[in-house]
């Protein structure tokens, strides 16, 4: 699909991000649970840019500083009306710690 509105690029990407887990997405969804599973798809997608990016960039931190990440999935809930507000919860998936050079020095793979 050629885009005209720049406005649909980031939507374009993300389908083409969760393209690799489309088999897993369709399996899910003839189990009525392709909603339960499309967040975790997304989050594997996104975890995969994230080292990506953290790889490239490790070099650029200062000394011998590290960068810590930590993932998961945003669950936004109603915050009105009033009798139905709830809180929003975060649901972490990952932690790993990384030194300068890119290395993971840290991993917690106690997620569920």
């Amino acid at each position: 699909k050629l885009l005209v509105d720049p406005t649909d690029a980031q939507q374009q990407f993300v389908g083409n991000m969760l393209l690799p887990h489309a088999e897993r997405l369709e399996q899910a969804d003839s189990d009525g649970k392709k909603m339960t599973e499309l967040p975790y798809a997304l989050f594997d997608a996104q975890k995969g840019l994230i080292d990506h990016i953290v790889s490239a960039g490790a070099a650029n931190v200062a000394g011998k500083g590290k960068i810590a990440v930590l993932g998961g999935i945003q669950i936004n809930t109603p915050n009105e009306p009033a009798d139905i507000a709830m809180e929003d919860y975060f649901l972490p998936l990952s932690m790993e710690v990384y030194d300068h050079r890119g290395n993971v020095i840290f991993d917690d793979d106690d997620h569920p």
